[in-house]
């Protein structure tokens, strides 16, 4: 697992839309799971699943690297 922190400077955003989970369970196909406003879906349909996947390649990109958000975390941990 890793951490890596999404600057608020950016412009946009690709997963305003909600926050989502990725699994990939053994042996099977990934499958995208979202909670909107209390309602929970499991997303099995191939294209779907393959949407939030790129969302969160996108997310990956424009995140801070995790070496960066740690020293940034540590950095504001100080500041306390």
């Amino acid at each position: 697992m890793q951490l890596q922190v999404m600057p608020t400077d950016r412009e946009e955003h690709p997963s305003l839309s909600g926050a989502f989970t990725l699994l990939n369970p053994k042996g099977r196909q990934q499958v995208a799971y979202t909670e909107l406003h209390g309602h929970p879906r499991l997303i099995t349909e191939p294209e779907e699943v393959r949407v939030f996947s790129e969302r969160y390649g996108i997310m990956q990109a424009q995140a801070l690297t995790p070496r960066r958000s740690m020293s940034l975390i540590e950095e504001m941990l100080k500041a306390l």
